[in-house]
C-alpha cells in the first residue's frame, strides 16, 4: 500500500488538502414505467479517507444508488456534488466494480488485460497505452498482490482472486470513489476478513469505498460509515458505531 505522502487526495484540484466529500440533496430516482419512485429524497454527506455500507432488505435501493452514483443510471431530482462538481463532470474519477454473476467469465481476457482496461479512460479512443500506463497497471497489480496471476484467464480465478483484480483496474483508473455492489458475496470468512481489510486500507489511502451490504451483524468490522434505506427513503446515515441501533435495524428491516 503506499504511504501517507502518497494521499491521493494531494494536489492542485484541492490546494488546502481538505478531504474530497461526497454531498448527496435530495436524490430522487424512478425506474421507467414505475409507479413509485426507487429513491426518495436522499440526504447524506461524506468524505473520501471512509467506508460506506449501503444496507436495507431486497427492493430497498442499494444497487439503484450505485447506479446512479456510477452513471449507469438518471436520478430525476436533486444534486450530487464531488469535491463541489456535479459527479457527472467527475466520472474517471468513479470506478464500478460489478458482483461476480454480472461478469461475462467466458470471455478470453487475462488478468493483466482486465486491470489495463483501467488505464482506458485516461487514453481516450485515440492515443495508445505507453510505459506510464505499464508502470501504473504494474503498481495496481503489486498492491493488489495478484502480480503473480497475470497471465491467468480471469475464468481460473476465485471469487477473492476477481474482487482484487477488480480493485486493480479501479486503481489503474486512478478512481477515488469505488463503487461495490455485494462485494462480500460468496466469500468464506477468511476472504470476507481479507476483503475487509483490504477496503479499509484503500480508503486509508484516501479513497472513498461505497458498498451495498446486507450482514448487519459484521458491518461495523468492515465499514465506518452505514446509510440505511427501505423502499427507497433514508432511514438513517452515520457512523456505525452510532446509527446501527437495534430501534434503527428495526425500522429498517421489520
Amino acid at each position: 500500500m503506499v504511504n501517507n505522502k502518497d494521499h491521493i487526495c494531494w494536489g492542485a484540484a484541492n490546494p488546502n488538502h481538505l478531504p474530497h466529500e461526497l454531498r448527496v440533496r435530495g436524490l430522487c430516482a424512478t425506474y421507467p414505467r414505475a409507479a413509485q419512485p426507487t429513491l426518495a429524497k436522499l440526504n447524506f454527506s461524506i468524505h473520501c479517507g471512509h467506508t460506506l455500507a449501503v444496507m436495507g432488505p431486497n427492493g430497498a435501493g442499494k444497487s439503484t444508488l450505485l447506479n446512479v452514483l456510477a452513471g449507469l443510471m438518471s436520478s430525476t431530482n436533486g444534486k450530487v456534488l464531488w469535491d463541489g462538481k456535479a459527479l457527472h463532470q467527475t466520472r474517471r474519477e468513479v470506478a464500478w466494480l460489478p458482483q461476480r454473476n454480472q461478469v461475462d467469465l467466458s470471455f478470453p481476457i487475462t488478468v493483466r488485460e482486465l486491470v489495463e482496461m483501467g488505464r482506458y479512460p485516461a487514453l481516450g479512443p485515440w492515443r495508445a497505452a505507453g510505459e506510464h500506463d505499464a508502470t501504473i497497471v504494474d503498481k495496481a497489480m503489486r498492491t493488489l498482490s495478484i502480480a503473480d496471476l497475470q497471465q491467468r484467464q480471469i475464468l481460473e480465478l476465485s471469487g477473492g482472486q476477481l474482487q482484487r483484480v477488480f480493485l486493480a483496474r479501479a486503481l489503474a483508473q486512478e478512481a477515488h470513489i469505488l463503487l461495490l455492489d455485494e462485494p462480500f458475496t460468496g466469500l468464506d470468512a477468511p476472504g470476507a476478513n481479507a476483503l475487509g481489510k483490504l477496503l479499509g486500507e484503500l480508503a486509508h489511502e484516501g479513497r472513498l469505498v461505497i458498498a451495498s451490504y446486507h450482514d448487519v451483524d459484521h458491518a461495523a468490522c468492515y465499514f465506518d460509515y452505514a446509510l440505511l434505506l427501505r423502499e427507497g427513503k433514508q432511514i438513517d446515515f452515520g457512523p456505525c458505531t452510532q446509527i446501527l441501533t437495534r430501534n434503527n435495524l428495526q425500522s429498517t428491516y421489520s
